[in-house]
Formats: structure tokens, sequence, C-alpha cells
């Protein structure tokens, strides 16, 4: 079964881009995949090949990325050693007048030749330029079409926007998903979850209301923290999660 990649765009002043290209989940498979681009109801997102070049530049990031994590303890090691070869030969074998200066800087010099010769390897391997043209195709044929679920999140978002915090109580009460939106509410909330790994404070948000009680302190934390823009969309998150989880997606 051929793997499905959504894109999300999200409109509004400051167009968001919602991407898989920051889940290292996306470069594990050499398997051929499709990319599917969901957009609120209405016109189509303007600039369709800015998107385009940000999902190029994601892509290659996310890319490069990953196939640098894999080999780090490696390279780390193999720069290590050349570090501790260079200096013990310039030590026992080499004799200056001002000892440990030449033999600190030509270590450090092979060490840091060492490190970055190896990443240039890694960047260049067959491997991690087959992946950036495969990803590229998949970018490349990218279809483009309006989605329920975008459309309520940032109905959602600016519900939250003119009212406040507080519209968390109203905001997606008797909302449903059908069946077939299910996967794509589910790459929805996974994304958006990658948007705020690392903010604390939208986990300490959630934690709250699966315990069944949030203090309206932490919703107004939230936006404090994220400022409106960012608190309103994390608000509609915490509504679409729920959402989610009743379809047995997350």
């Amino acid at each position: 079964m051929t793997p499905t990649k959504y894109v999300f765009v999200l409109g509004g002043d400051d167009p968001v881009i919602l991407h898989p290209y920051d889940d290292p989940e996306t470069f594990a498979s050499a398997e051929p995949g499709s990319v599917v681009g969901r957009y609120g109801s209405g016109a189509a997102p303007r600039g369709a090949d800015g998107i385009r070049t940000a999902l190029y530049a994601a892509m290659e990031r996310g890319t490069r990325r990953y196939f640098l994590n894999r080999g780090y303890y490696l390279r780390l090691a193999m720069t290590a050693s050349a570090f501790v070869a260079v200096y013990l030969f310039l030590s026992i074998v080499v004799r200056d007048p001002i000892p440990l200066i030449d033999e600190l800087l030509l270590g450090s010099l092979s060490a840091a030749a060492v490190f970055f010769a190896s990443e240039r390897k890694a960047l260049s391997s067959p491997r991690h330029l087959d992946a950036v043209l495969r990803l590229r195709r998949e970018i490349d044929g990218a279809l483009f079409s309006e989605s329920r679920v975008v459309d309520l999140l940032e109905a959602w978002r600016d519900e939250a926007l003119a009212l406040g915090p507080a519209a968390f109580y109203t905001i997606g009460q008797g909302s449903t998903l059908g069946d077939d939106e299910s996967a794509e509410a589910e790459a929805l909330c996974a994304a958006l979850a990658r948007r705020w790994r690392h903010k604390p404070v939208v986990a300490e948000l959630y934690a709250a209301i699966e315990g069944g009680q949030v203090p309206g302190y932490l919703l107004d934390k939230t936006v404090r923290k994220l400022g409106l823009e960012e608190g309103s969309l994390a608000i509609a998150y915490m509504r679409l999660i729920p959402l989610a989880l009743r379809n047995g997606t997350v």
C-alpha cells in the first residue's frame, strides 16, 4: 500500500503550512509514497509555487538532518580518534619548544577535517541522493483539495481569535468526523503536535484537559506564551484531538 503524506495549509493573515518533513519517520522508508494537500473551504491557497518551494526546502533540510543523525555517533568516534591520534603523535614523536599548543591546534584541525569529510560522504551517498529525488517527485505530484477537517480547525481557531481563550468551552460541541476523515484528522493532530513539541505549555494544557479540569489560567497562559494567533490555533487543536480519538485514529 502506498503511504500517504499529508500537507495542510491553514489560511489566515499569515498562512501556516504543516508538513511531514519534520518527522524522522518520513525518511525511514524507501518506499515511494504520495503527497496529499488539504486546505479549508473557499478559494485555493494563493502562491502554489511558494508552497512547493517551502516544501522542497523543508524536505531537503529534513533529509539532510535524518542522514546526518544516522551516523552521528560513528562520526563523533572517528573525530575523537583523529584528535587523539594526532595529539599523541605530535606529543611523542615531534618535539617542540612550546608543548601542548601545537598538539591541541593540529589535533583540533585534524578532528574538524575528519568530521566534515564524513558529513560530505554521508550527504553524497546514493541513499541520501535517492531519497531527495524520490521525495521531490512526490511533492511535484501533490494535489491540493478542500478539507472539512481543516475547515473545522480554521473555524475553531477564528472563533478563539474573536472570543478569546474562553471560546474553548463552546467550540467543537457536537462535531463529528466521517470514517474517511479519520486518517486526515490523525495526520493533522500529529503535525500540530510536532509544531509545539518544544512548547511545554501545550502539553500542560492537554494534560489538564485529559484530567477533566481546564483551569482558565492555563488557557490564558497558552495564549500569553504562544501569542494570540498560535494560542488560538492550539485551543482549536485541543478540540480536534477528542474527535480523532473518538474515531480511533490517535
